[in-house]
């Protein structure tokens, strides 16, 4: 699993970038929690992943970054999810619920097609 950002309600300016791997024989994760001053409004989040390394973006900027593990070398399902507690924890009684997540466009490209269009991942093209 690959999380390009996770976010809990409590600590909205924290952002949680990690991938979850099986490598070791059990799960462990690599990543960072990066501290960034507003996610207000709208914003770009990205994740290039190649075979040596993954990088994170926020907003064209690279803020993390991690040795992709090795039992990550094949193709993913994307998905996007709003969750409300779990792991995080319940939600404390003056949230408002039902939450909701504005999405205005979602990217994926495969590395064959980056280096064909040269694009700049860590630029307005966010992958």
């Amino acid at each position: 699993e690959l999380d390009v950002v996770e976010m809990y309600g409590q600590s909205p300016n924290s952002l949680l970038m990690t991938a979850h791997t099986n490598e070791t024989g059990t799960h462990t994760k690599v990543g960072s929690t990066v501290n960034v001053s507003d996610t207000d409004g709208f914003h770009t989040y990205g994740l290039l992943w190649t075979p040596d390394k993954l990088v994170w973006t926020y907003d064209g900027v690279q803020v993390a970054e991690a040795a992709t593990p090795s039992d990550m070398n094949k193709p993913m399902y994307m998905l996007v999810d709003l969750a409300i507690g779990g792991q995080a924890g319940a939600p404390p009684d003056h949230l408002a619920t039902p939450a909701q997540m504005k999405i205005d466009y979602i990217h994926a490209y495969t590395l064959d097609y980056l280096q064909q269009s040269h694009l700049n991942v860590t630029g307005e093209h966010a992958v």
